[in-house]
């Protein structure tokens, strides 16, 4: 980990759940800065599918059984839930069989780690199957559903980091996961924190400057990550198990949370984009997308934060 800039200002850098993350706290100490960085992996430990410990492949390779699981899994579950009910499905956590047949059972960090899913089966069942008991602190996870943590753990990750911060006497914060951002508290400047919106073209280059005061943004493309063959993407349609082929190339949205952010990304570039301004619009975000002809549409209150 590397830590930059004197108490009362720093800012700290390092990789967590296969992406970089960096981290910008006002009136904080190093202790603050040592406690997000192990809350990072530690989540990683948590939610990893290429663990076969981590909670989230547990409760995988266990269908049926309530196994019991911390909080900030509690709680991922649940956002993966609500995400697949606000989304009408079209974001799903439950897309481990897809993944793998699509050519990312393998970490692209390290080739060594693989996803294991022991407990796979042909079963038609769905997120809305998967029980939570918050009382007794366990989830079950039926038979057919795998769930993968993906892009709503790290934007979960930087909420709950953000928190973190601000429970131990950070005055402010930004959580930098990869393309999410969660922003808690007082900023650098009056006017909130600056946050870049990268040109799918060239990630030096940006096509959109934001000011968030709090909330959360993140961003998802098509582009961020393609099997060995090229011939697909990540990003997965739930209704047709195959790799989205909408307009949509790149998809950015500001939301209450960077979970929530998360999630409504999924959803546009599973969309076309017009059809997905208007459902963005519709849940009360803000959304910038652009197409496979660089074309740009903006929902009608995105320019507020520019």
């Amino acid at each position: 980990m590397k830590i930059s800039n004197a108490h009362p200002n720093q800012r700290i850098d390092f990789q967590a759940m296969g992406t970089d993350f960096f981290c910008l706290l006002i009136g904080a100490d190093e202790s603050v800065c040592d406690s997000l960085f192990e809350m990072a992996h530690e989540l990683e430990s948590f939610w990893s599918r290429f663990m076969s410990t981590s909670e989230l492949m547990q409760l995988n390779n266990n269908p049926g059984e309530a196994l019991s699981v911390s909080n900030a899994t509690l709680r991922l579950v649940g956002e993966m839930k609500f995400g697949y009910e606000v989304t009408q499905g079209l974001f799903s956590a439950n897309i481990m069989g897809d993944l793998i047949d699509l050519g990312f059972r393998d970490s692209r960090k390290d080739s060594l780690r693989a996803t294991n899913w022991t407990a796979r089966t042909a079963a038609k069942t769905t997120l809305a199957d998967v029980k939570i008991n918050l009382i007794a602190e366990t989830v079950m996870v039926p038979e057919g559903v795998a769930l993968d943590a993906g892009g709503i753990g790290k934007g979960l990750a930087a909420d709950l980091m953000g928190t973190r911060a601000m429970e131990l006497g950070a005055m402010g914060v930004a959580v930098f996961a990869g393309g999410d951002v969660a922003v808690q508290g007082m900023s650098e400047n009056a006017d909130g924190w600056t946050v870049g919106v990268s040109d799918p073209r060239d990630v030096n280059d940006q096509i959109s400057r934001v000011r968030l005061s709090r909330g959360g943004l993140a961003t998802s493309s098509t582009a961020a990550w393609e099997s060995a063959d090229r011939n697909n993407h990540h990003i997965i349609d739930p209704r047709t198990h195959l790799s989205s082929n909408s307009d949509v190339l790149q998809a950015t949205v500001i939301a209450k949370s960077a979970a929530h952010a998360e999630v409504l990304t999924k959803m546009c570039v599973i969309l076309p984009a017009l059809e997905a301004i208007a459902r963005v619009e519709l849940i009360g975000a803000q959304a910038l997308l652009v197409d496979r002809n660089y074309k740009v549409f903006k929902s009608s209150g995105w320019e507020k934060f520019e």
